[in-house]
């Protein structure tokens, strides 16, 4: 099985991506392949809108996109992490979930891909009751891909420090876990 992990925070260190790690971590250690993509890291430039992937199937923007949706298209499971920044995910997240668009001229936009999986993390450990707006749009966004199984969460009030020994962490990657 392979898996793509999204990670839309720009912290190298930081919750997301040491989230990121161990997903790849516990994936790989049961004979998965996991990719794991930083997009704060590559040059990913807004849709402007042209339409002309309606036509082409293709993006005529050639920056950091390329490569991507290939790359999705080729992996069962899809994981976007990212933290909430003011209420949403990151800019880096949302420019991204917009370049999909030119994904939609497909039968099968996503391709292989059979689950996708959101997490969100924030700061405020009561986030999970305050940014579920952010999730459920996120959601619909990878339904309208294509992608039945579709399951996402909001963690907050996490450390690097301390989110290996956290409930609802392990709790996220025994769901996902049982997915493969």
């Amino acid at each position: 099985m392979k898996t793509i992990i999204l990670n839309g925070s720009p912290r190298k260190n930081g919750v997301d991506s040491n989230i990121a790690s161990m997903i790849s971590e516990e994936f790989s250690a049961k004979g998965h392949t996991v990719d794991v993509l930083d997009i704060c890291r590559l040059s990913i430039n807004g849709c402007t809108g042209c339409m002309s992937c309606r036509k082409t199937g293709k993006c005529v923007q050639d920056d950091g996109m390329n490569g991507i949706i290939g790359k999705i298209r080729e992996s069962d499971m899809l994981i976007l992490i990212s933290p909430i920044y003011f209420a949403a995910e990151t800019g880096q997240m949302k420019i991204f979930t917009d370049r999909l668009t030119s994904a939609f001229t497909e039968k099968r936009p996503l391709g292989d891909v059979k689950a996708a999986s959101i997490l969100l993390t924030c700061a405020d450990p009561e986030g999970d009751k305050k940014y579920g707006s952010t999730l459920n749009r996120m959601l619909d966004e990878v339904g309208y891909l294509k992608v039945e199984d579709r399951s996402g969460v909001i963690i907050g009030g996490l450390s690097p420090d301390t989110l290996r020994d956290s409930p609802k962490v392990r709790d996220y990657l025994d769901g996902l876990i049982r997915k493969l």
